[in-house]
């Protein structure tokens, strides 16, 4: 069995692969909390783990210290170039979610797209299509904080913000709590429409945008009076895992 396992900032999210190459049993858990969730239990059928991590040594030692003695465990590396898409962004400072995103992102679709994870960081990444051989290419992208760190930049350094939590987007916010919320919607929309039109410019073809994270739903719902169809996907870091362990999805 191959298990598919996502280490971000925050949380750590895991699935199996059928032989088919589809997900199931997607589970997640935060990184604090790891070791007394479902996680281990999970691992214990598997034959080979695939994993990203973009949190670090400390826990990559917990997660390979909690894997079956039985289980290969490979952590997914940036590459050149996988499944018809060629990296153009430096390799040696690329987070494999990032990478593992497009590659899946392009497996599926196959045309000009933005690449968008919405997590802690948010990340928002252009493929082209080259004319000659219709593959892809990774051109790179920009990184930004993710919705819930920039109401804590602003919460930290300002006093008495409401919360966060219960804000509803307002194209015209008539209180605080909403003009905070819209600001950092705003931010994002914009950096996602900036980065659309620069790829649409340069592939002279409207790319398809394509939203994975635990923001995902808020992000597309702001972005789709701006732009035709964002598509919400799930877990495209545990996809793109799938086809680099060689698993086809």
């Amino acid at each position: 069995m191959l298990i598919v396992v996502d280490i971000g900032n925050t949380r750590t999210k895991w699935a199996q692969v059928t032989e088919g190459g589809r997900l199931q049993a997607m589970d997640a858990a935060m990184n604090s909390s790891l070791a007394k969730s479902a996680f281990k239990k999970a691992l214990s059928n598997a034959d080979k783990v695939v994993i990203a991590n973009v949190a670090g040594s400390t826990m990559a030692e917990q997660v390979t210290a909690m894997l079956p003695q039985q289980a290969e465990a490979v952590f997914a590396a940036v590459e050149s170039g996988a499944y018809g898409v060629t990296c153009q962004y430096d390799t040696a400072s690329l987070g494999i979610d990032r990478w593992a995103s497009v590659v899946a992102a392009w497996h599926q679709y196959q045309q000009p797209l933005i690449v968008i994870n919405a997590g802690t960081a948010i990340t928002v990444d252009a493929v082209s299509r080259e004319k000659l051989t219709n593959k892809g290419t990774y051109l790179g992208g920009s990184i930004m904080p993710g919705l819930q760190l920039l109401y804590d930049a602003l919460a930290n350094n300002t006093a008495k913000l409401p919360a966060l939590a219960t804000a509803t987007y307002s194209v015209f916010p008539s209180n605080t709590q909403e003009a905070i919320y819209a600001g950092c919607i705003n931010a994002i929309v914009g950096s996602v429409v900036l980065q659309l039109k620069n790829l649409e410019k340069h592939a002279a073809f409207l790319p398809k945008v394509v939203i994975s994270g635990g923001d995902a739903v808020k992000i597309a719902g702001a972005l789709s009076p701006r732009i035709k169809r964002p598509v919400v996907a799930e877990s495209l870091v545990l996809q793109g895992l799938a086809l680099l362990g060689e698993v086809q999805v």
